[in-house]
């Protein structure tokens, strides 16, 4: 499995505008095309916020990207709004926790 650590530089002043689109918006659009966003995190400091989803190969990868842009469309839906800077890192996850009880 493959990961997308996603580490994004808003725009001063719009972080919460930002986390009220991702949330109402983004986040759904990855549920529809069955490529849910693994954790989050708000780094208000420096204005980030980092985010992880996960796919099994670039073939997947490939596949989930355009499923998204194209339900995005659909819905009318803007991404990008808010991100001055954008970085993301490819990792292979080295092994899944057992759950704890």
């Amino acid at each position: 499995m493959l990961a997308q650590i996603r580490i994004y530089t808003i725009n001063r002043g719009a972080m919460d505008d930002f986390l009220e689109h991702f949330k109402n918006e983004t986040m759904p659009l990855h549920e529809s095309v069955g490529w849910p966003v693994v954790s989050m995190w708000v780094n208000r400091p420096q204005n980030e916020f980092i985010w992880v989803r996960t796919h099994n190969d670039t073939e997947d990868l490939e596949a989930k990207t355009k499923a998204f842009r194209e339900e995005a469309a659909a819905r009318g839906v803007q991404l990008g709004g808010h991100v001055a800077k954008m970085e993301v890192r490819e990792v292979e996850l080295a092994f899944v926790p057992a759950p704890t009880a």
